[in-house]
């Protein structure tokens, strides 16, 4: 068994996020006390102090939890907010929310392809900043390193959920400054960590500055997954910083039409009539979603949301990722087996993020192909169906 190692960047601790404290005291004492507990009473930054942070403690309330060194942690922290929490199963690990959140030991068995930077970010980070620029025009914006809750699957294990690996209010300005001097960068995703887990002061400060510095800027984005993990944290409050610095488009990331609840869509409503737009970014997860009836269950109830179903990433070879990979020939089955049986506009892109920073390339079927036969070039069209047919004519000039 191979162990991944963390290293640790020292930056200042001054930085936009002061952590919540988790309440020890109340933490709850079996699956009925978790049962009972009302997100919806309280403000989300309290639910926060509720969240599971130890198998230990999950043990305590469900069933079948399997113990894991001191050292899966150090790999990636563990956060289970009470909201996801209740979507667990109580007995079956098999359920698609604990895959996703619950730490296994086997999180520690590192692929040769696993280890260190191989989406290649930090190579095109420009120094002091925070920003990825992998594209002609448009930029990553990075915030901070610390989520609400700690998907096991994570692509950004070498930075996230370590306290000392923050980034400073210094490297967010640079970052403003860099975006001020690069004209060419026309849209900019806040990500990180979570962007949402900032106050609604905080988070109006960045954008501000960045709307100050560049308000020619076509796109402002937000990656979050707070939505998912705990609704509450849109608020009446959080719609009008994002319609006040005009932010197009906030992407989230559903895996599983579990995640789609009453609460979800609700919340997910008050941005919709604030005028941003949704879109959702899936991650196919072996024993999740890499089954044709969930991904159409899952493209069609987002959809029917307001929630685009933007892309559905394979899985990035992040340390341990690998219990969790769906194959090339399987994400092509999936493919096949959604395309024709839901709507148009519920049909994502399915996306392979290259390693060594070639960034993010499509992978579909061939539809349509240019065949040799009989010795003639031929344009062959196949449908879902597999059913065929002769588009010579297009090939001519």
């Amino acid at each position: 068994m191979q162990h991944a190692s963390v290293k640790v960047k020292q930056f200042t601790p001054d930085t936009f996020l002061k952590l919540v404290k988790n309440k020890e005291e109340d933490k709850f004492a079996d699956y009925q006390s978790l049962m009972d507990f009302d997100v919806t009473s309280r403000p989300w930054r309290e639910t926060l102090a509720y969240s599971f942070k130890t198998d230990k403690q999950l043990a305590k309330v469900f069933h079948n939890i399997n113990p894991v060194d001191s050292e899966v942690y150090k790999v990636i922290a563990a956060r289970i907010t009470p909201y996801i929490a209740q979507l667990m199963d109580k007995d079956d690990q098999a359920c698609p929310i604990r895959i996703q959140y619950v730490p296994e030991q086997n999180e520690m068995d590192v692929a040769p392809q696993e280890m260190g930077d191989q989406l290649g970010e930090d190579a095109m980070m420009p120094e002091g900043t925070s920003i990825v620029h992998r594209y002609p025009n448009r930029v990553l914006f990075l915030v901070h390193n610390i989520c609400a809750a700690y998907c096991r699957h994570c692509t950004r294990k070498r930075m996230v959920s370590e306290p000392l690996n923050v980034i400073s209010i210094e490297r967010i300005r640079n970052s403003v400054e860099y975006l001020r001097e690069h004209p060419e960068v026309q849209d900019v995703l806040l990500s990180g960590g979570d962007p949402l887990l900032l106050t609604d002061d905080k988070l109006d400060h960045i954008l501000s500055m960045i709307r100050e510095a560049r308000p020619d800027l076509k796109i402002l984005r937000i990656g979050s997954r707070l939505p998912t993990q705990l609704p509450t944290r849109i608020t009446p409050e959080l719609c009008q910083v994002l319609v006040k610095n005009r932010v197009t488009l906030l992407n989230t990331q559903v895996n599983h039409p579990k995640e789609i609840t009453p609460l979800f869509k609700k919340h997910m409503a008050m941005l919709r009539t604030s005028g941003i737009m949704l879109g959702n970014q899936s991650v196919l997860i072996k024993g999740v979603n890499d089954s044709v009836e969930v991904m159409r269950d899952l493209v069609m109830e987002l959809i029917s949301n307001g929630i685009r179903p933007y892309y559905v990433y394979s899985m990035d070879p992040a340390p341990g990722n690998s219990k969790f990979q769906v194959s090339y020939n399987r994400m092509l089955e999936i493919y096949h087996g959604i395309r024709g049986w839901v709507s148009g506009p519920a049909i994502p892109t399915f996306i392979v993020d290259g390693i060594s920073g070639l960034g993010k390339m499509p992978v579909q079927p061939e539809y349509v192909s240019r065949q040799e036969i009989d010795g003639e070039s031929k344009l062959i069209a196949t449908n879902f169906e597999g059913r065929s047919t002769d588009m010579t004519f297009l090939l001519d000039e």
